[in-house]
């Protein structure tokens, strides 16, 4: 999560140095969808869907385009997950956060009364991590896709409607939560989450 930290430090400083109309959009949404297929027992283990939050740092690029900063924070649990721990063991539910940080940007698809639809996607990284003592968080690549809508308030607010494709990159056979052993060894090369959210996009 330091990582998170700092690489979210450093880019809105590069922002503030170089943009000349940033935009900042806290986010309130909810995202679902997520399942790990453990190789060992050949079960399926799913993310509850629950509410997610965060903030999008946008500023312009081309005409019409921007260069944009997306994080979203989610509190979920794993279900249904056999573990040997010295803390638990058993079939237990993982209480499990999960990350995104991604940097990518935003393309217009149309604008009608100055409602604006567009296309967006990023690259980054996703950060797992098991609230439960004797498993350890893992960080991956991931990317996402979306489209959305901004309604214009003012000329520095806006209503930000937005729906993403969330992917997480994983090798096949790759384990998850290692700390001298491992609880799962999953099968497959993705991990995927859908989320939709709304914010206010406020432009200074």
């Amino acid at each position: 999560m330091k990582l998170f930290i700092k690489f979210i430090f450093f880019s809105m400083l590069f922002i503030s140095t170089n943009s000349y109309s940033t935009e900042i959009t806290p986010l309130l949404g909810f995202r679902a969808g997520g399942e790990f297929k453990d190789t060992d027992t050949n079960q399926k283990h799913t993310v509850d869907g629950s509410e997610s939050y965060g903030f999008i740092v946008s500023f312009p690029y081309e005409y019409k385009k921007h260069i944009e900063i997306y994080y979203s924070h989610q509190s979920s649990k794993l279900t249904s997950v056999n573990v040997n721990l010295p803390s638990t063991t058993g079939n237990v539910n993982i209480p499990l956060t999960i990350d995104y940080l991604h940097i990518g940007g935003t393309a217009p698809i149309s604008e009608y009364n100055d409602l604006k639809t567009f296309v967006s996607g990023g690259l980054g990284f996703t950060y797992l991590s098991p609230d439960l003592s004797g498993l350890q968080s893992d960080l991956r690549a991931s990317f996402s896709i979306g489209v959305g809508l901004k309604w214009p308030l003012t000329e520095n607010l806006a209503i930000r409607l937005e729906t993403r494709a969330l992917a997480t990159l994983f090798n096949s056979n790759s384990a998850l939560f290692c700390n001298g052993g491992c609880s799962l060894t999953i099968n497959g090369s993705l991990f995927i989450q859908a989320e939709v959210f709304a914010g206010l996009a406020f432009k200074f």
